[in-house]
């Protein structure tokens, strides 16, 4: 029993980082003010030849596939180039986003699990059983807050001094196949989302997710020490009571 507990605790913490590290990259993901951030920033109108309302649409369009529940479909947009209509994507650059869509439907799934978990937990273990005290989840809650902020921290300073290298091992494990290399100077994919776009995005995620974690430890810490505070002011109303109720001690 006592081993079942120390598991569900330690899954809770953990499931505080992903939680956090997840929800932002969902939201990089699907916000499409991050796209048109990188389509302004890189300027991919001058680099593709594509216009600024062809990238946009197409940029939308890229969130919905992303975005939808079919594993297996492929993503068919066509904008238009010199004035003919013409597919934005080589057919392995297709086949990457269909890699690229799985991997992230799995991150989807496993964020909704983690957010699962965190309220199953707390409402079982703090709300239903009260098996556990209030300040045990302020505990819980500073630590996971802190293992964000280092693992946050020490991802961001690893990728200021080695971006490309470990954007290339992500690529090497992620992916089985080699449709992750295309060529800058032909394929749209890459002329529109360039390295220094995803530096930016990792950067904004990590930053958001930092913050976040602090914000989680502070309050942990925060609600325990006002809880021991207010621990404190009962335990000496409770002496002051007794000692008015007992009266002065006569010699």
């Amino acid at each position: 029993m006592y081993a079942a507990r120390w598991i569900a605790s330690a899954l809770f913490v953990a499931c505080i980082p992903i939680f956090l590290l997840l929800s932002n990259v969902r939201f990089a993901t699907t916000d499409q003010h991050v796209y048109a951030y990188g389509f302004s920033h890189y300027h991919a109108a001058a680099v593709t030849g594509i216009a600024q309302p062809e990238l946009d649409r197409a940029g939308r369009e890229i969130v919905d596939y992303l975005s939808s529940n079919d594993h297996n479909s492929l993503l068919d947009i066509r904008v238009a180039i010199q004035g003919q209509s013409q597919p934005l994507f080589s057919e392995r650059e297709v086949q990457h986003m269909l890699d690229v869509k799985r991997l992230f439907q799995f991150f989807f799934r496993l964020h909704e699990l983690s957010f699962v978990y965190l309220v199953v937990y707390v409402s079982a273990v703090y709300l239903w059983s009260r098996e556990r005290s209030m300040r045990h989840l302020g505990d819980q809650a500073f630590l996971g807050g802190i293992i964000t902020c280092v693992a946050l921290l020490f991802a961001a300073v690893s990728m200021l001094f080695g971006f490309d290298r470990i954007f290339t091992a992500f690529h090497e494990l992620s992916f089985a196949n080699n449709f992750w290399q295309l060529d800058p100077a032909t394929d749209h994919l890459v002329q529109m989302f360039p390295m220094g776009f995803w530096f930016d995005v990792c950067m904004f995620v990590g930053f958001l997710t930092i913050l976040e974690g602090a914000l989680i430890a502070g309050a942990g810490y925060g609600y325990n020490r006002w809880s021991e505070r207010g621990a404190e002011q009962r335990r000496r109303a409770r002496l002051r009571a007794r000692a008015e109720a007992e009266g002065p001690v006569l010699g």
